[in-house]
């Protein structure tokens, strides 16, 4: 979501190319982390990203979905460095809300 319209919509491998899906997932990682900010009041508060789960809203047969994943741990660990070093898991999915292309769970561990 930008300003609170979903950006990448539709099947990766479809509707939107992997290099599309690659950005949706990167756009995730912001959003998971904006809402870190606003519960942790600072991303400061971050010991450690410690998992990602990639759903990626596949075409039928499309089954790069690590590499969309990619997209969302390489930014992760050029943000945090060493601490930015996850477990990931990239699950490829019929259908996701609205039609969007990637969501993300993220699991981190914060300071109080």
């Amino acid at each position: 979501m930008i300003n609170g319209e979903l950006k990448y919509k539709g099947k990766v491998g479809s509707e939107i190319s992997e290099a599309d899906g690659k950005k949706a997932a990167e756009l995730c990682v912001l959003n998971c982390l904006s809402i870190i900010k606003d519960v942790a009041g600072s991303l400061d508060s971050v010991k450690r990203i410690v998992k990602l789960t990639v759903y990626v809203n596949s075409a039928p047969g499309f089954t790069n979905q690590p590499e969309i994943a990619n997209g969302a741990s390489e930014l992760i660990v050029k943000l945090f460095g060493e601490n930015g070093k996850h477990v990931r898991s990239a699950v490829g999915v019929s259908e996701l809300p609205r039609n969007a292309s990637v969501e993300i769970e993220m699991i981190a561990n914060v300071t109080d």
